[in-house]
């Protein structure tokens, strides 16, 4: 009788643990949103008029299998102007982007993402968007590295940091 208790016990310990580890690996078909916050240091040309960004951004993924996701997103991020001689610039960006991310490590990304962004405020109109990124995910939470830039007669870009809350399942 104990020897059936003791196997039994490696039994479902055994279950329990292939369930606890097949339940922390992505599959093909997750998809999940997120939602937070961009913090951001201006370069190129908007380092010359800028001081900071701030800004929001919500996003989807997709996850192709357990290596590749496809990620779409949209932000809102604020350049606060420097005081330029009494004249101070204060613009938004805009971008709404799609790209893949490739995941060499369970938590470690590297991707990449395009599309089109809009400038409003002191700076209006719309070009090419682009974010090569790297990040870290872990379950209920994303933070992301990236050169954020839009392309415009110039270049409106930062080197920023954002922070994403996660809904749902997925990567």
């Amino acid at each position: 009788m104990k020897k059936l208790a003791i196997v039994l016990t490696v039994f479902g310990a055994s279950v329990f643990t292939t369930q606890v580890k097949a339940q922390s690996k992505t599959s093909s078909g997750d998809f999940h949103f997120a939602a937070g916050l961009d913090l951001g240091l201006p370069v190129g040309d908007a380092h010359n008029i800028s001081s900071f960004v701030l800004g929001g951004r919500i996003q989807g993924e997709y996850n192709f299998n357990e290596n590749v996701t496809g990620v779409g997103s949209i932000a809102y991020d604020h350049y606060f102007g420097k005081d330029l001689g009494g004249i101070k610039f204060n613009y938004g960006a805009v971008p709404i982007m799609v790209g893949p991310r490739f995941y060499p490590s369970e938590n470690f990304f590297v991707g990449a993402q395009v599309g089109v962004g809009f400038l409003t405020g002191d700076a209006s109109g719309s070009g090419f968007a682009y974010a090569p990124q790297v990040g870290y995910n872990a379950d209920n939470f994303q933070a992301i590295l990236a050169y954020n830039a839009i392309s415009k007669s110039g270049t409106i870009a930062n080197i920023g940091l954002t922070f994403l809350y996660k809904f749902g399942g997925g990567k």
